[in-house]
């Protein structure tokens, strides 16, 4: 006669807990481990200066030194060994294609010799002997997730083949605790693989105040360095505005945001002949999101 009273009171219980883990797999960046992987090191704490690398390391005056976005928040990292015969591609693939499916931007991305020395990654970097590899076998890349509900979240990725033929991987992901989104500028160098590979880029500067509009700094130098590295190059900038208004008036406002990022890539030696501006309003909702407005640079064929 007991039973079913307790019964119902463990069902009761374990669907409190089902509950309150499908809540937080709703809100947390959820990344699988890779199969078969041995996890060496594991931590989750509270960091307040996270060096986000935005380039790699070059020795300045006797020191390395790195383009960066110092960050604070909450730290998880793990430090896999994968299991043979895997390479250390597959390591880094396995991973950056589960970020794929959230909404994100590429910061920095890099292979083989062009990320530069392996060692300055284990030990000025990751601190973590293991990854300490060969040089032309290690992939990098920093990742901001974009979408409102992880806004704030920075993901690290690095993979390695060591001289033992054993790969690893380290990946960490930041929670900031400024929940500010388009903190950092990309790479230049990954900006131009971005728009060779997909054809555009979303410029991530844009900023929307009562007053109008403004442009970040950082955004505007990363792209204004990006198109001087590539003199052929040229490019749409496209303006879209999803504010409640007419058409007519969401394409002329749209344009006006595409003609000011113009002028700034103008006034830092972009020529005006590589830069065609476009204002399409509404009427490109895909790439909507949660965003009043946006802007994208498109590579011209």
């Amino acid at each position: 006669m007991n039973f079913l009273p307790k019964r119902w009171l463990l069902c009761s219980f374990l669907l409190i807990v089902f509950s309150a883990s499908v809540s937080a797999l709703e809100t947390e960046l959820a990344l699988n481990d890779f199969p078969g992987a041995r996890v060496v090191f594991s931590s989750t704490g509270e960091v307040n200066d996270y060096v986000l690398a935005l380039s790699n390391y070059k020795k300045v005056r006797g020191l390395w030194r790195l383009d960066e976005q110092l960050l604070s928040g909450t730290l998880e990292r793990k430090t896999y060994q994968l299991p043979d015969p895997h390479s250390a591609r597959d390591g880094f693939e396995y991973f950056y294609d589960q970020l794929k499916q959230y909404p994100m931007r590429e910061l920095y991305t890099c292979e083989s010799r062009e990320c530069g020395a392996s060692n300055t990654w284990a030990n000025e970097h990751f601190k973590v002997l293991q990854l300490y590899g060969l040089d032309q076998h290690q992939y990098f890349g920093t990742f901001e997730m974009t979408s409102p509900e992880h806004a704030g979240v920075y993901v690290t990725l690095y993979s390695v083949l060591r001289g033992n033929k054993r790969v690893y991987v380290q990946l960490e992901v930041l929670a900031s605790d400024k929940a500010n989104r388009y903190q950092a500028a990309s790479n230049p160098e990954t900006l131009v693989r971005q728009l060779k590979r997909e054809g555009f880029a979303a410029f991530a500067g844009l900023r929307i105040a009562d007053e109008g509009i403004a442009l970040a700094e950082g955004h505007v130098d990363a792209l204004a360095q990006a198109l001087a590295a590539e003199p052929d190059m040229r490019v749409a900038l496209v303006g879209h505005n999803y504010q409640r208004m007419p058409l007519a008036e969401q394409q002329g406002v749209s344009l006006g945001y595409a003609q000011k990022l113009q002028k700034a890539l103008q006034a830092k030696g972009v020529e005006a002949g590589r830069l065609e501006v476009f204002g399409v309003g509404s009427l490109a909702p895909a790439g909507k999101a949660d965003a009043e407005a946006r802007l994208e640079v498109v590579l011209l064929r």
